[in-house]
């Protein structure tokens, strides 16, 4: 491929290396350890002078000289994680004149594209990765290295961190240079997995971190102990309701409040799920809140049967009363739901 050819004129040929080869005083590796479960754990890297090129979507290529670093890389195609030698950098190189510097220490929080738009993935893929650091005291750092602030809850959410540190938007760079580089595992995607499996794995450090930061949060708005979450607006396909507007009237009319929670700022959905007693929803980036339940609430989950995500292990770690409505959806793609079942559900 031309590419690949210009590539190699401009860089070298392309090859693999793991952490261990390239580790030194400069180069270290931290394995952080998140209380007595052995399984709590992530692996921090610290590296000094490398490339970071981002090809496409999905694919984050860390270079020290012309080697890949395996370690610190990550490519996915249909949400499988994939093995390095799939990277696409790695396979079909890259090109650039004139990257971006960037100087001092730099965590990256960069990984999947999914990040960048998905308030969920910002959260639970990206953010959390900042407790990894938190437990390294001995890590200095100038510059956090985010996907995206395009989106308010993306500002809402870092200006919520009330940190001192420079923030980086990478979302228009492709190809930049770092003084230094420290960059934090997947907190749960392991390769050769698909996403949908892996979440169930989602450490309890990531959702206790959440917590920690943002849980006492204020908000001028109230909400009532009885929430409904209509995700009509989302520009997802999946999970919606055919008679959402047959479902607002009935919950409304037992109590609960409707509420949209595109429309809310990041400090008004923590304050929503924090107070509520009982929440009922179709499966959505909301639910992304659940880390700000309290113990014994109440969440009513709807979700197509075809849909194959967990978010028990967050109910588990705080410890509420989740339970999952799976509904088969119509020949549009769409869920019915019930009413009777409905109320049955929400006694």
């Amino acid at each position: 491929m031309l590419k690949k050819k210009i590539s190699e004129m401009l860089n070298g040929k392309i090859k693999i290396k793991s952490f261990q080869e390239i580790a030194s005083l400069d180069n270290k590796i931290h394995n952080i350890q998140f209380g007595s479960n052995e399984n709590e754990f992530s692996n921090l890297y610290s590296v000094k002078d490398v490339r970071i090129v981002k090809s496409g979507n999905t694919c984050l290529a860390v270079l020290k000289e012309n080697f890949l670093i395996k370690e610190l890389c990550f490519q996915s195609k249909d949400l499988v994680r994939e093995k390095i030698d799939l990277n696409k950098v790695y396979k079909n190189g890259y090109i650039s004149f004139f990257p971006k510097k960037i100087k001092g220490t730099s965590v990256c929080l960069l990984q999947d594209v999914s990040q960048k738009e998905n308030y969920f993935h910002f959260l639970y893929d990206c953010i959390v990765k900042l407790s990894v650091i938190e437990n390294l005291k001995e890590i200095n750092y100038d510059n956090i290295l985010i996907p995206s602030k395009k989106f308010n809850f993306q500002k809402q959410v870092i200006r919520a961190l009330n940190t001192k540190k420079n923030i980086i938007d990478c979302d228009s760079l492709e190809v930049f240079d770092l003084e230094r580089l420290i960059i934090i595992d997947h907190p749960y995607w392991k390769e050769n997995n698909l996403w949908f499996n892996d979440i169930s794995n989602l450490p309890g450090w990531s959702v206790k971190f959440l917590r920690q930061k943002f849980l006492n949060l204020s908000s001028k708005k109230k909400f009532k102990d009885k929430i409904f979450i209509d995700r009509s607006d989302s520009s997802s396909p999946y999970n919606q309701i055919i008679n959402n507007s047959e479902v607002k009237e009935f919950l409304a009319s037992r109590g609960f409040e409707i509420l949209q929670f595109t429309s809310l700022s990041f400090s008004e959905q923590v304050q929503a799920f924090k107070g509520a007693d009982l929440i009922v929803g179709a499966h959505g980036s909301a639910l992304a809140n659940l880390a700000f339940c309290k113990p014994n609430a109440k969440l009513i989950e709807i979700r197509q049967e075809d849909h194959p995500v967990s978010l028990s292990k967050i109910s588990k770690i705080n410890n509420f009363n989740h339970k999952v409505w799976l509904i088969k959806t119509n020949e549009s793609g769409k869920m019915f739901v019930d009413l009777k079942k409905l109320e049955n559900f929400i006694l």
